[in-house]
């Protein structure tokens, strides 16, 4: 983060800037720097790096990229995108609930709550990016279904285990490493979705656009900073070595889902 009185870094150019096998570095290191004051997280930040030099992530390639464009050229790939982009947005919600409800520290419960709150905003948010790239373009009946997939949490609301979720536990750093990868896809998910977003989206409603998209930039890289945070906090706490090990491993499974979810193995 820039001194006081320096411009704040415009994070989403600096991330668009860098080469696509850079960016989950990149982006764990703009989160850190966010953060007021910014965190230093030596032990996280090792392990990140360790684990992607080992394991690089198909995410952060050319070729993911590519796949991603020829894919949303098509606005109906598009349409469906956001339709479930939005659906996991409030299923992670409700799981984010249920783990705040179990975390037995106050300082996580609240940071997992507010992390769930922003997840059931983001489902809205989906939906809303969905009528202004493609308005009128979605069954009105349909549309208003679609409204129930957000929990609507709020801060004043009192977490709780909800029912069917595979979240009732206690949080572990294993689940920290786990949302962190997963919040630093979805950050440089963002990149693709907003070019994509572009080609379709009417001239007049590209602003609003562009405003919701920064506001779930700015979420992903908090959630990011975030998790960062408790794992360093956890990894210190249980000594020296394991988090390498760790980190590296979660990416590796997070890679082979990756993978398979395109039936191929993504490379540059």
């Amino acid at each position: 983060m820039a001194a006081a009185g320096s411009p704040r870094i415009d994070a989403y150019a600096v991330l668009s800037d860098a080469p696509p096998t850079d960016r989950v570095a990149i982006a764990a290191e703009l989160a850190l720097s966010d953060r007021d004051p910014p965190l230093d997280c030596p032990a996280y930040r090792a392990a990140l790096r360790k684990a992607v030099s080992e394991e690089p992530p198909p995410f952060s390639t050319e070729a993911y990229a590519k796949i991603y464009r020829d894919s949303s050229v098509s606005g109906k790939w598009l349409a469906i995108s956001l339709i479930s982009n939005a659906q996991r947005e409030g299923q992670g919600a409700g799981d984010l609930w249920t783990l705040a409800a179990c975390a037995d520290n106050e300082a996580e419960r609240q940071l997992i709550k507010r992390h769930a709150v922003d997840e059931s905003r983001h489902a809205r948010l989906y939906l809303a990016l969905l009528d202004l790239a493609f308005p009128d373009a979605v069954d009105p009946a349909f549309r208003k279904e679609l409204d129930v997939v957000s929990p609507g949490f709020t801060m004043a609301q009192e977490p709780s285990v909800v029912v069917g979720s595979p979240y009732a536990t206690r949080p572990t750093i294993d689940l920290y490493v786990q949302m962190n990868i997963a919040e630093i896809r979805t950050t440089i998910h963002h990149l693709l979705q907003r070019a994509a977003l572009a080609l379709h989206c009417p001239a007049a409603n590209l602003p609003r656009a562009t405003k919701v998209l920064d506001s779930l930039f700015r979420d992903e890289l908090s959630h990011v900073s975030y998790t960062a945070e408790l794992i360093e906090t956890k990894a210190t706490a249980a000594g020296p070595g394991g988090l390498d090990g760790l980190y590296r491993r979660r990416l590796a499974d997070f890679n082979r889902i990756t993978n398979d979810e395109f039936g191929m193995t993504i490379h540059d």
